[in-house]
């Protein structure tokens, strides 16, 4: 996994999509997770000290010529938790690795119910905004689908509808409007607000 994702650091963290940003740092917490942890003793502490290095990590990458990526990244964690344990003098907390790997287990498994939600919720989501769309009236509609479905340009549609461009761009603003009042209705009906 590693691999798949490490040369993303090299580029400007903050252009990358927030869903592959989300891949990048859950794939670095996995990584880091049982060594700081092992070192802290405290769960919470023990996520401060990870994003911290992420960060720390994502802003030095660019400085360094690394060729092992995976082992530098650990590195940069595992220092950073010794700096901390130094400047607040505590003592390492030693924990059996079988307590480790249960709290790691516990944090997947949260992880994974989460994940799951959200997917439930994206699922109902597309579906109440197709419903949506298909109560429109049907100028809308099309509108709507060969614009965002289709990815036709305005020219495009304008010729296809023998509309003037500036008239499809008026349409598709009242089909937006429409499209988000019926699909916000819809959806804080589901909410239940």
């Amino acid at each position: 996994m590693m691999r798949e994702w490490s040369f993303l650091l090299y580029q400007d963290f903050d252009t990358l999509a927030p869903e592959l940003q989300e891949v990048v740092y859950r794939s670095y917490y996995s990584m880091v997770y049982k060594d700081i942890f092992y070192l802290l003793g405290d769960h919470a502490l023990t996520e401060d000290m990870i994003q911290e290095a992420f960060f720390k990590t994502i802003t030095i990458v660019g400085n360094h010529k690394v060729s092992n990526m995976s082992a530098w990244m650990r590195q940069v964690a595992r220092n950073l938790t010794y700096d901390y344990l130094k400047k607040t003098k505590k003592e390492r907390y030693t924990v059996d690795i079988d307590t480790v790997i249960n709290i790691e287990n516990d944090v997947t498994l949260g992880m994974q119910q989460i994940s799951v939600a959200n997917e439930v919720e994206d699922k109902i989501r597309d579906e109440l905004l197709h419903q949506a769309i298909t109560e429109l009236k049907p100028d809308y509609r099309i509108l709507i689908t060969l614009f965002y479905i289709e990815e036709k340009s305005y020219k495009e549609i304008a010729a296809e509808l023998g509309l003037s461009e500036q008239a499809v761009s008026q349409k598709l603003m009242r089909a937006r409007k429409k499209l988000l009042h019926q699909f916000q209705s819809k959806w804080v009906d589901f909410n239940g607000k």
